[in-house]
């Protein structure tokens, strides 16, 4: 990557290999509509038929030859601009000069586009054999309209262009999509859609947020997959996907992008390079990004220099081409989209009023609930006036009865077929539900379903054991029963062709599904249910951030826990002679200690884990290793901070409470201190430091910077994080592609997830323990699977950590 510095000779920029002051905003040209639509041309005097750039801008700061001449403030949906000048008078702005720059840059631009070509064919060359069909990815975006003019240069005019109509495109994106095929008429294009209307499926899975991102599955990359299926004839592809994922869009962006997932899916798999990612989406597609490296101010130099077609939403001001109403999409964007499009958005907000559960008084909540973007911060169902809740389930010794309002019938036998095979006795009719590679006579289970609609499930069990192993497997196939709505994301997912639809119905073909589960790898098992899903609990999660009196755990009150238990006193009983504060004894260390696994929460009695800092010290780093595993899964405060930051990405705690604020606001006038904990907590205890989970910058007492880093860990502490995550999960077995992400909603997060350990490292550390200790744990890591189990009906966290004691 190419950096940049003005140059007032085109108004432009130049291209340099001198770093020299970052800048973390994307460049981006300003056309007089902008200024037109927002009124900032009001200070300005320009032609406003100049079709070339007048000015730069980084988000709402305006440039001319790099110096800030206005800014855009308050851009709100519904709220007006506040426009900022900083010369006084009117100034008068000369059009870019885009032939110079061009020409000034060419030198440069043509190593930067030869890279990209050689790139995109050896990708092509390398992997094309592995698969049956592959094609170019178009959203009719910037980087979807260079991405087709570098594939067009080298790729085989039988690789064609599929468009996701998303249902929810710009208006100018239909128009882009309709002239770009006048431009390479010799090559394929094909416009890929889901079954369902957007508005539609809106309404079916309540509208999408950050954090459930049901729509880019089923509107974007599923419709592209199932038409490819249907072109080839064939119920199972290997897809190659080009795209014009951009590594500097993608961090700005989300955290969930294939530039940013792309080398933790690839670091299981030796030899995959960054541009490619292998299932970023789904399990039946490779994504390959030629333009991974590209910033946009290389990106602009290419469509200038070869005068490729530019969204007119660009023109108007939009930052990015997306959809109309996407989940991500900034405050900024919803403003520039209902000021470019009027009346578009309406149906969509619509929707997430009359399915929020939220009381509107007044026409202004209703706005700031739009425009303010609290309807993206939805993590659950329970903000929904209509929600899908967990079946109610009943156990009696061996018996388990499920029962649910939204079970269906038919349903029900089909998913059924991804467990095993339904066996009916002879002369009784009772059923059986035969689990592959058994010799036993199967799981009997009756299933009815009563007039007043929904369902009952029984399943009578033979012992404990296999009660514990199947109960978390069947409540992940009961949720597929509560909420299916064949939206096709499990079919694109399956890479067998053993799930079809039939005239509008899930059908499971029992000969080709091999009961791989493949299809629940899905977040919470299905789209719908992950965005419908009720919690149990109504309780407010985030509420335990501030709950540790701004106190973060220290290093300092393990000697003096030790201390205390070896006399056998009381810790938690404070008074004038305590060594610690009243607030730390009596909150903060009690909270710290039962969600670190020190201690047990209901009576404070101190846990093994204890002994491993008895034993080597209360700076001994496998016993922090232990302690930040279950952190990760326990604290509220710890896991926001993994979910939310990135390795060896440098943040500032300011920065952090602007993102805390988007999800909770912070509503009191006192000085918002709720990172105080999670600061402290770093640089009180031997989790910071050089060898740690963490660096912090610091000055004096206060802490400047965070960078999170990838730590090498203890093999133990890999186990010991299996058995947590198992225990929290209900389940023995896990796949290395749901253990590399989480979010603030999952129920767990992973080692791989907590320290950034590779997948690859992983696997290894995996392997070593499976040798050392196999009654503990087993992998399956070859033939294309990656599976490990572990064993959490005979053992328990106690039980690494006796190993960790050398017991």
């Amino acid at each position: 990557m190419y950096y940049y510095k003005w140059d007032k000779t085109t108004g432009g920029y130049l291209l340099t290999t001198q770093t020299g002051k970052f800048v973390a905003n994307e460049i981006r040209p300003v056309f007089a509509l902008e200024l037109s639509l927002t009124g900032l041309g009001k200070r300005f005097t320009y032609d406003p038929n100049e079709t070339r750039p007048l000015l730069w801008a980084q988000k709402n700061v305006y440039l001319v030859n790099g110096e800030k001449v206005a800014q855009l403030n308050n851009t709100r949906y519904g709220s007006p601009l506040s426009p900022e000048f900083f010369f006084e008078g009117k100034l008068k702005l000369e059009p870019v000069d885009i032939a110079a720059m061009v020409d000034r840059n060419a030198e440069t631009m043509d190593i930067v586009v030869a890279d990209a070509k050689r790139r995109t064919k050896e990708l092509y060359d390398a992997d094309i054999g592995c698969c049956d069909v592959a094609y170019i990815a178009f959203s009719g975006g910037k980087d979807s309209v260079a991405l087709l003019d570098v594939c067009h240069r080298v790729l085989p005019l039988s690789v064609p262009v599929i468009f996701s109509d998303t249902d929810m495109e710009l208006p100018d994106t239909y128009k882009v999509w309709e002239e770009i095929q006048a431009r390479y008429p010799e090559r394929g294009f094909i416009k890929a859609a889901a079954e369902s209307s957007a508005l539609e499926n809106w309404r079916r899975f309540a509208p999408p947020s950050r954090k459930i991102r049901w729509c880019c599955s089923v509107h974007k990359s599923t419709p592209a997959l199932m038409l490819l299926k249907r072109k080839l004839n064939k119920t199972a592809i290997k897809v190659m996907a080009f795209t014009g994922v951009r590594a500097d869009e993608s961090l700005t962006r989300s955290s969930n992008s294939e530039g940013n997932k792309a080398s933790n899916l690839n670091a299981g798999r030796k030899g995959v390079p960054d541009d490619m990612a292998l299932g970023a989406k789904n399990a039946s597609q490779i994504n390959v990004m030629p333009i991974l490296d590209w910033s946009a101010h290389e990106l602009w130099l290419y469509i200038f220099a070869n005068d490729l077609l530019i969204n007119c939403a660009y023109k108007k001001g939009l930052q990015r081409v997306g959809c109309l109403m996407c989940p991500e999409s900034s405050e900024r964007y919803s403003w520039f989209v209902d000021k470019a499009y009027p009346h578009l958005l309406k149906p969509y907000k619509d929707i997430i009023l009359e399915t929020s559960a939220k009381t509107f008084v007044t026409a202004k909540e209703k706005t700031e609930f739009i425009g303010k973007r609290f309807w993206q911060a939805r993590g659950s169902g329970l903000v929904l006036k209509e929600s899908i809740t967990k079946p109610l389930e009943n156990i009696e010794g061996l018996t388990v009865t499920f029962q649910s309002p939204n079970f269906s019938k038919d349903l029900f036998y089909e998913w059924i077929k991804t467990l095993g095979t339904v066996v009916k006795e002879s002369g009784t009719g009772h059923k059986r539900l035969k689990l592959p590679n058994t010799l036993d006579k199967g799981i009997p289970f009756a299933y009815t379903a009563p007039y007043t609609g929904g369902g009952t499930a029984r399943f009578e069990f033979r012992d404990n054991a296999e009660k514990n192993t199947m109960l978390p497997i069947l409540r992940s196939f009961l949720r597929k029963v509560s909420a299916c709505v064949n939206c096709h994301s499990c079919e694109a997912e399956c890479a067998l062709g053993a799930i079809s639809n039939h005239n509008g119905k899930l059908k499971i073909d029992n000969s080709k599904c091999t009961k791989c589960r493949k299809c629940y790898d899905i977040e919470s098992n299905c789209w719908r249910y992950r965005s419908m899903n009720k919690p149990e609990s109504t309780k407010n999660p985030y509420n335990e951030i501030g709950a540790y009196k701004n106190f973060g755990m220290r290093e300092e009150w393990i000697p003096c826990f030790v201390e205390f238990a070896d006399k056998g006193d009381n810790f938690f009983l404070w008074n004038d002679n305590h060594p610690l504060g009243s607030d730390m004894v009596n909150y903060a260390a009690p909270k710290w200690f039962a969600q670190a696994n020190l201690i047990v929460k209901d009576d404070k009695k101190p846990t093994l884990l204890l002994d491993v800092f008895r034993k080597y010290g209360s700076n001994y780093p496998l016993a922090w290793e232990f302690v930040w595993i279950a952190l990760a899964n326990n604290a509220m405060i710890i896991k926001w901070f993994i979910v939310t930051t990135q390795i060896d990405v440098m943040v500032e705690p300011t920065s952090l409470l602007e993102k805390l604020n988007e999800i909770i606001p912070w509503n009191n006038n006192a000085k918002d201190r709720r990172l105080d904990s999670l600061k402290n907590t770093l640089i009180s205890t031997p989790l910071a430091g050089d060898d740690g989970i963490a660096l912090c910058e610091t000055k004096g007492k206060q802490v400047k910077s965070i960078t999170r880093k990838a730590k090498d860990v203890n093999p133990l502490t890999v186990l010991y994080g299996l058995y947590l995550i198992a225990q929290k999960a209900e389940r023995s077995s896990f796949t290395i592609r749901e253990l590399l992400t989480a979010d603030i909603d999952s129920n767990f997060v992973s080692p791989i997830v907590a320290f950034g350990i590779s997948a690859e490292t992983f696997k290894l550390q995996c392997q070593g323990l499976a040798s050392k200790y196999p009654n503990y744990i087993s992998c399956t890591f070859t033939h294309g699977l990656d599976e490990l189990t572990v064993f959490p009906q005979k053992y328990g966290t106690d039980d690494i950590i006796a190993l960790a004691l050398g017991e």
